[in-house]
């Protein structure tokens, strides 16, 4: 089973976001970061795991368990029920993406655990925002 750990990062001048991707697996250690475009960093939480998914698709893995700070991606799928509609839209193309694994688990886990991820969208970020000046 590959563990993956999502995290996302967001600036509000200029206001956009972005995501970091670790997979580890037996013989896999992906590491990738995505610029999100204008976004707050709840939604960049899930366009980041929209992206890791799509990225485990393409790695042809078929079992993950997911790490997460994000608790209301967690609650989401927990209950299987989402009152945001910009989140329902994310979780509505993510599901299809899920449910073709033969496994899939989201967990939360405290920021002190995910400090790869967190990393990698932190640095992204401020590369980003150099390009503007900003730092």
């Amino acid at each position: 089973m590959a563990k993956v750990y999502i995290d996302a990062a967001a600036s509000f001048e200029p206001k956009f976001a972005c995501g970091g991707v670790i997979i580890k697996d037996a013989d896999l250690d992906f590491q990738e970061t995505v610029l999100l475009g204008e976004m707050d960093n709840h939604e960049a939480e899930w366009a980041t795991l929209e992206f890791a998914l799509k990225a485990a698709e393409e790695l042809k893995l078929t079992s993950l368990i997911v790490y997460t700070d994000s608790k209301i991606i967690v609650d989401t799928f927990d209950k299987q029920y989402v009152k945001n509609k910009k989140f329902k839209s994310y979780y509505d193309r993510v599901l299809p993406l899920t449910n073709v694994l033969d496994m899939f688990i989201i967990t939360h886990t405290p920021r002190k655990n995910n400090r790869g991820a967190d990393k990698l969208a932190k640095d992204r970020l401020y590369k980003e925002r150099k390009k503007f000046n900003l730092n």
